[in-house]
């Protein structure tokens, strides 16, 4: 006979996880913490970390924290958010991140890139210091690396950038660029906004 005092059997599922390491820590953290306090997704647990590290050296540290891990649920995700900016091991990180399961969300050369194709289609490299002047004239107030409202700022364009970083990957494809060093300028941060959004979209869904 069971006792009224026997534990009801957990038959939640396991909640997802979704690891998003980024080379700055302000900028990304700021943009992606601003994403999930909207999505307000209790099923699933956003973990953005900014780690002050670049590139290769960012890739193989967040390769150890996937091993420290061990097997983790398989709903589990890991992301890496990088520049190009002027660091060597660009296509490299990439590879190696793939190699080991974890996703590359980039940008040649900025982040700030992703940015400016909410209101821009830009698809001639301007070299890394004229980003925040142009981001600036398009935002209409000034842009400093750790404007903390930028999420809102620009949110209402998002549809746009995505349609521009696609846009800007279909020219490289087309060009028959396959480095992504020399697909400059290209984001494919887009692909995590968008794993982000879908995420919404089926909770909603489910509810």
């Amino acid at each position: 006979m069971s006792s009224r005092f026997t534990r009801k059997q957990d038959n939640r599922k396991p909640r997802k996880v979704i690891f998003i390491y980024s080379e700055g820590t302000k900028t990304e953290p700021n943009y992606f913490n601003a994403i999930k306090t909207e999505l307000r997704l209790q099923e699933v647990d956003i973990k953005v970390h900014g780690c002050a590290d670049h590139t290769l050296p960012l890739v193989r540290w967040v390769i150890d924290r996937k091993t420290e891990a061990g097997n983790s649920d398989e709903g589990t995700e890991w992301w890496v958010v990088f520049d190009k900016d002027a660091h060597d091991g660009f296509d490299d990180a990439i590879k190696l991140a793939r190699e080991n399961g974890i996703d590359t969300a980039y940008s040649n050369e900025c982040f700030e890139l992703w940015f400016i194709l909410h209101f821009d289609f830009l698809n001639t490299a301007i070299g890394r210091e004229n980003y925040y002047s142009k981001l600036t004239k398009l935002l209409g107030t000034k842009y400093e690396k750790c404007t903390s409202n930028i999420y809102e700022l620009i949110k209402d364009n998002e549809a746009t950038a995505i349609r521009n970083a696609k846009k800007l990957e279909e020219q490289h494809d087309t060009s028959g660029t396959k480095s992504s060093q020399k697909r400059d300028p290209s984001t494919t941060v887009y692909m995590l906004v968008e794993k982000l959004r879908e995420l919404k979209i089926s909770r909603d869904i489910d509810n």
